[in-house]
């Protein structure tokens, strides 16, 4: 089986190819904002490189969100068009579960974030299952402790904290592991959170925790194992936050002033 995962969801980018054992091709790279001009060339040169074809795909996965309004469209569009074009099933995964899963190993909670603006992050907590296989491979599985949620720093620690004892507490134990944070967070979102969650948390650093396409191409195939795919009709950006629109000075004036 022949997978493509796309995740254009923030500056950080990436494309992967690969089967159910084995990694083909991977690009990871800083878009900026030119997500809708790059991502059809990593495409199509992985492939190439690979000696592969789009008819030969037999998969397709996106990272929906949250993240950037017009970085997360770009890649959804771009699978939702290849899902139809190729008749192939299509999945998505919440990008921050492709964060948390990079840190999979850890056997504490992890809080997957990413900066949404205005003084807010994108967050939310998992805790991983660690199952052994007859044949002696170790095979992760995600569970999501929290909502996804979009909280300033200070609410998002308050957060943690008020539900850890009901997340991982241990009858008859007072001290409760550190939650790791992971993603893409800025020095400022880092101090507010070590200011008031300080030995209760740690943080991965940055080029630990860039998001690859290969992780989200995994989640893909545990979903695709339970017999899940998703409609393309139907498949939607996950927006914690409404898009901001503003209106034109204009089109204000032609509306008589009204906002």
């Amino acid at each position: 089986m022949l997978l493509l995962a796309l995740d254009t969801s923030t500056r950080q980018s990436s494309v992967a190819l690969c089967t159910e054992d084995d990694l083909l091709g991977e690009y990871v790279w800083n878009a900026g904002t030119n997500h809708s001009v790059e991502l059809l060339g990593h495409i199509q040169r992985m492939l190439a490189e690979c000696q592969l074809t789009m008819e030969q795909i037999d998969v397709i996965a996106v990272a929906t969100g949250p993240g950037s309004f017009n970085g997360v469209r770009v890649a959804l569009s771009t699978a939702k068009a290849l899902a139809f074009a190729l008749k192939k099933p299509l999945l998505g995964v919440s990008t921050l579960d492709i964060i948390a899963t990079q840190q999979r190993q850890w056997r504490a909670p992890v809080c997957a974030i990413l900066e949404a603006g205005r003084g807010e992050l994108y967050a939310a907590t998992y805790l991983f299952d660690e199952v052994v296989e007859g044949n002696g491979n170790v095979i992760y599985h995600l569970h999501q402790l929290s909502d996804y949620l979009m909280l300033p720093p200070p609410r998002l620690s308050a957060h943690l904290l008020e539900h850890a004892n009901e997340w991982v507490g241990v009858p008859g134990e007072r001290t409760l592991p550190p939650f790791l944070f992971c993603g893409e967070i800025s020095g400022a979102s880092r101090q507010a959170l070590h200011t008031q969650m300080q030995e209760n948390c740690l943080f991965v650093p940055g080029l630990q925790a860039a998001r690859r396409s290969s992780v989200l191409a995994l989640l893909a195939l545990q979903r695709l194992q339970k017999g899940e795919e998703d409609d393309p009709l139907l498949l939607e950006p996950l927006y914690l936050r409404r898009p901001s629109i503003t209106t034109s000075t204009r089109k204000r004036a032609l509306l008589g002033g009204v906002n």
